[in-house]
Formats: C-alpha cells, structure tokens, sequence
C-alpha cells in the first residue's frame, strides 16, 4: 500500500487538522488534505483512494458529481449525515465496487480517525489486511521480556500454526486459550510433536524461562507478576470473567501492572470480548499490542472489540503474526 496515494477532503479546519495528524503518523503512501474537491492542493495529484466528508456544511454536490466520474480513482468513500444523504443520492449513484457512503454522527473528532481508520483502509482496499500501522515501534521477536496469546474460536488451529514456526531463542510465551481442561493435555501433546519449544501447562509461582511455552491449565486464571529481574506465574481463582476461565483478559490485565517490562500482546481470533480490555491496558502501560486481521480471523469476535476501543498498535494477518514471530528479526514491512 505504500505505493499508492490518499485525499481527504473536508471544509472543516479542525477535521482536516485530525486527519492530517494521523495520515502523517499513520499511511505509509503519499497523502494530501484538503478544504475541497477543487482545491489547489489536489492539482497534479494523482489520487488513488479519495475520503470525503460531506457530514456538516457541505454544499458542492454539483461538482462532488464531477469528481466522482474520475475513474483513475479507485475508491471513494464519501461520509455522510443523516441530512446530507437525501442530497448525495440524488446526484451520485452508489457504487459499491468504486464509490461508497458510510454515515457518520461526528467525525471532527480524533478517536474517530483512530478508531475507524483501520476499517476505513479495508473499505479503501480488501486485498491490503493492514495498510498503516505502528510496526515502526514493533522490535524482534526474541527482544522482548514476554509474549503473551489469547484466543478463543479457532484459537487452537491458529496457535499451531504459528507454535510450528517459532525458532529456538525465544522469551517465555504465555498462553490463554478458551479451552476444556480435558482437551487441553492432548492439545498440549500434539503442540510439543511440532515445535521444539518446550510446552507445559503452567504451575502456581513458576518461574517463567525463555524458549518455553506455558498455556492456562483450564481451570484457574493464570497471572504473571515479576520479582526482581525474573517473571513468574500465579494462579488465579477459578471464577469466570465474562464468561471465561480462564480469562484472556485477567492475564493481560496482570501484566499491564508490571512496571519497566518489555511486552508483546497478541489477540487472536475468538468469540465475544475477552481480551479487548487487557490489551488496552497493556497499550496504555507501553506494551506493543496487536490483534489479528478479520479475513484470517474464524471468528472477529475479541480482536474486533480490541480494535473498537483503540487496543490495537498493529492489526495483521495470521501469516504476517506468524512471520514476524519466527523471523526474530523484523524484515516484515506494510
């Protein structure tokens, strides 16, 4: 994505403002903002994708129409008020594949950019899982303290395949997994068949040791908390939280508490919300945090809510998660 190039087109100042701060933080191609379709700044531009915002004030239907015929722009996705829409519709016909409308209630706000640019770049292009993110902060794998999992529905397959490809000189990785007990010694087993990592189920105040995989036995919390220079695991009580146990997000959460750590915090595909908020946490306290992509994902349930909330630095596919994981050294670019 970063060969292609992004518009924004908005007469509000304080919209323009947002949008330039985060497309100069964020996308990765070449990017202009703009007052209106007919400013100066868009001449000799070649644009690519176009964001218009026609939600307060907007009064160039007329010519929106004209710019709209431009078919070297490969997408248009105008945003649009409840009271804007009567007039779009009557001078642009919605086109699915080229030209779409998305209705928005405030979009002159920040968290809007950072909330919805994400599935707003989807819109923009369904080939490209993820078209900015933060991955300038992201570090090698092995230089992190601890790597944490969670997942839920399709969790099992997709730890597989990422466990598959991990290498020696790996931080310890710990893992909740929304899972029975009595299927989890046996999913244990077929782990410890693929990889040469060692994996266990982990043990009330063990000490956790790098090249080591430690998943949630099933039935308490697991939590890690550190002493010293050294991380250890303590088990939690067995109560559900939000209908889990254990839970994605009692780990995370006892995490985010620890203080000078180095974190990587991965949420991948599952069912419900579990996880959303520990990640959030552990976002806030420094860590690198990432969720899985939708179109990988078997069920969007807990990386989409992580995703709502503004959990997520990075949003990948299980493949570029995998690859970041096993390279140990980061080559992966957007």
């Amino acid at each position: 994505m970063s060969d292609y190039s992004i518009a924004f087109i908005s007469n509000e100042a304080v919209t323009r403002s947002y949008a330039n701060e985060i497309l100069t933080e964020k996308w990765l191609g070449s990017f202009k903002v703009a007052s209106s379709i007919n400013s100066k700044r868009l001449e000799n531009f070649k644009i690519d994708f176009c964001l218009i915002d026609t939600s307060k004030n907007f009064e160039s239907f007329d010519d929106l129409k004209d710019f709209c015929k431009n078919i070297r722009i490969k997408k248009i996705i105008i945003f649009h008020s409840e009271n804007s829409l009567e007039q779009l519709q009557r001078h642009i016909k919605n086109q699915k594949d080229r030209i779409v409308f998305k209705k928005v209630e405030r979009i002159n706000s920040k968290e809007f950019f950072i909330n919805q640019f994400s599935d707003l770049i989807k819109l923009l292009n369904p080939d490209s899982s993820q078209s900015f993110m933060d991955l300038a902060e992201l570090e090698t794998s092995n230089s992190y303290d601890l790597i944490l999992l969670g997942a839920s529905t399709g969790g099992p397959e997709a730890l597989k395949q990422i466990i598959g490809k991990l290498k020696p000189n790996m931080p310890p990785i710990l893992v909740v997994l929304h899972m029975q007990p009595e299927f989890l010694v046996r999913y244990c087993e077929r782990l410890t068949r693929i990889t040469t990592l060692k994996v266990k189920r982990f043990i009330d105040h063990e000490k956790v040791i790098p090249n080591s995989i430690y998943i949630a036995d099933g039935s308490n919390h697991m939590e890690i908390s550190k002493t010293g220079s050294d991380y250890f695991l303590n088990k939690g009580n067995a109560e559900k939280v939000k209908g889990h146990c254990p839970s994605v997000d009692v780990l995370f959460n006892s995490a985010a508490k620890i203080k000078n750590s180095n974190l990587l915090a991965i949420l991948l595909t599952g069912m419900g919300s579990d996880g959303a908020e520990g990640l959030n946490s552990l976002k806030n306290s420094g860590a690198f945090t990432v969720t899985q992509n939708e179109e990988t994902s078997e069920v969007y349930g807990m990386p989409k809510a992580a995703l709502e909330i503004g959990a997520a630095k990075c949003v990948l596919s299980l493949e570029q998660i995998t690859e970041i994981l096993s390279a140990q050294e980061v080559q992966f670019s957007c």
